[in-house]
């Protein structure tokens, strides 16, 4: 058995060896042109998109998503060293969708990411069809919402209603935002007013908002697909994608259950399969089934695999999702399939003698969807639980913390009390022996610390005395600290003595100065006389 591949690696293909060749080319130069951590990015990426030819955001994402697949990501990066099937865009969107974990996102969490990447874009069958940088990044999404705790479990403001107006020159638009349902409601409302006019759906709003036309009433069915057994867990709403379980509540109400399990065998008599057969087979699909095709299944045809005249039965198993393009192709006999019922591979055969297989891995019921939808509700209600848990350890832990505090606070004011009996001792002993004078011989260790409380009352008042051994440190510190203080006092007073003694002696010299320079003017007053008289001669 040969062994499997994309066919993006067909090795009987020259041009996908051409190409496989490129990408392992590119990839191996880009790998020398990542620049290092200390050096600055945007000049780095300005340059290589001026080689390049490419804008430098451009540059930038692809040195961030090889950053992430050579260092972050090694299984994957073994992967794409084994068959080299992975482009740049391709690349760029696994990065994108991994972006959502943060800049520091847990490393146990990269590494299982990194190994379902890997097995997602590990080819399962010979000449497989490789997933588009959107489905890919979309699946990479899905996996990450898997373990990213951002996720909202209730869903943000969901009866929030918005109408948007966008004024150009030419044209204008009108946008609405609002639950699900009601969207979903007013599109098919619109639809059957515009079937009725015979008009485009634009068209026909454009009448209804404008009064021209009342609005034809239209029944509407969601679709929801949500993992069985599983309380509290995400589900894919038809047509809009993955939404919470506040909303998945919702929309149960009066809702009608078909269990999936049970319709995948069911089959009816008609050639139009009943409503659940039709939500089976688009659930499992997803999209139009002709590879790399993004029709979603419901605005696709559902094709009789073994056509229903020739005895072919109306069952999913018997039923794939084909846009109207690729239906008429298979029904022109451009092309035509088979499909392995047990891994739900599909084998499209070309007029000219080529092929290439898909597997059915979009609808959220699919063989890679049900596994993940599954996983991913059941490792939810496992996160909640050991959250759960968690929580009554942390309670444990708290109410453990407090009763040690409560004893250590306990023990604390055991200490203080014992400590003011004791202090109490030592006053009442200081009292005592001042009392009486006895302040020869030794001092008995007092029981509280604050030793020097009680000895500077001894130093206040005067008195000497020899301290036993255990207070002679504590003895010899408070002298040293008083000796300081009484020097600062000293230097303080004579400085300012010598400040008041330097300005008396200047104010000194000032006055003798000022009695001197008036004893001159004095004299000089009396040698020179003025004439009172102009004609009277100076003499």
């Amino acid at each position: 058995m040969s062994r499997p591949f994309y066919a993006v690696n067909n090795p009987n293909k020259p041009l996908a060896r051409l190409y496989s060749t490129a990408r392992c080319t590119e990839f191996n130069a880009w790998m020398q042109l990542i620049p290092e951590f200390e050096e600055d990015f945007d000049l780095a990426s300005e340059e290589c998109a001026r080689h390049y030819g490419q804008s430098a955001h451009k540059v930038g994402q692809i040195f961030l998503a090889l950053q992430r697949v050579i260092f972050e990501l090694p299984k994957l990066h073994a992967v794409l060293q084994d068959h080299w099937h992975l482009d740049f865009p391709r690349i760029i969107a696994i990065d994108a969708a991994l972006s959502k974990l943060g800049p520091h996102p847990d490393s146990e969490v990269i590494e299982e990411l990194d190994e379902k990447i890997a097995e997602y874009l590990t080819p399962r069958v010979v000449n497989q069809h490789l997933p588009s940088s959107n489905r890919i990044g979309r699946r990479v999404r899905e996996m990450v919402h898997e373990y990213d705790d951002r996720v909202p479990v209730t869903d943000p403001r969901p009866q929030r209603r918005m109408v948007k107006t966008k004024l150009t020159a030419n044209s204008s638009s009108l946008a609405v935002e609002a639950p699900h349902e009601d969207i979903q409601k007013a599109e098919d409302c619109m639809r059957a007013t515009a079937d009725a006019l015979g008009v485009s759906r634009a068209e026909a709003m454009l009448q209804v908002l404008t009064g021209e036309y009342e609005s034809k009433k239209a029944e509407t069915k969601l679709v929801l697909f949500s993992p069985k057994g599983i309380e509290g867990a995400p589900a894919y709403l038809q047509g809009f994608g993955w939404v919470g379980p506040e909303t998945v509540e919702r929309l149960r109400e009066g809702a009608t259950v078909i269990d999936a399990d049970e319709v995948a065998n069911a089959e009816t008599a008609s050639y139009k399969p009943t409503d659940a057969i039709r939500a089976f087979v688009e659930g499992r699909d997803g999209t139009c089934r002709w590879p790399g095709c993004s029709v979603p299944a419901q605005n696709c045809q559902l094709d009789h695999r073994h056509n229903f005249d020739e005895g072919g039965p109306t069952s999913p198993s018997n039923l794939f999702a084909l846009c109207q393009h690729h239906h008429n192709v298979k029904t022109d006999t451009r092309a035509m399939y088979i499909v392995d019922p047990i891994s739900d591979v599909i084998y499209w055969l070309f007029e000219d003698g080529t092929w290439v297989s898909d597997t059915a891995e979009e609808g959220p019921i699919g063989q890679g969807s049900k596994r993940w939808m599954q996983t991913y509700g059941q490792k939810l209600v496992k996160r909640r639980q050991n959250a759960q848990e968690k929580a009554h350890e942390l309670a444990d832990e708290i109410d453990d913390y407090y009763r040690e505090r409560a004893k250590q606070d306990q023990l604390e004011q055991e200490q203080r009390d014992i400590i003011d009996e004791l202090w109490v001792d030592d006053i009442k002993l200081l009292r005592a022996m001042l009392g009486r004078g006895e302040f020869s011989g030794e001092i008995p260790l007092p029981g509280h610390l604050n030793v020097f409380l009680i000895l500077e009352a001894a130093q206040r008042l005067g008195l000497d005395f020899e301290a036993a051994d255990e207070v002679a440190p504590w003895v010899r510190v408070h002298k040293k600290i008083v000796e300081h203080e009484r020097h600062e006092n000293e230097r303080k007073i004579l400085e300012e003595a010598e400040a008041m003694a330097h300005e008396l002696a200047l104010k000194i010299l000032k006055e003798k100065e000022n009695e001197e320079r008036g004893e001159n003017d004095e004299a000089e007053e009396e040698l020179v006389k003025v004439p009172q008289n102009p004609e009277d001669p100076p003499f």
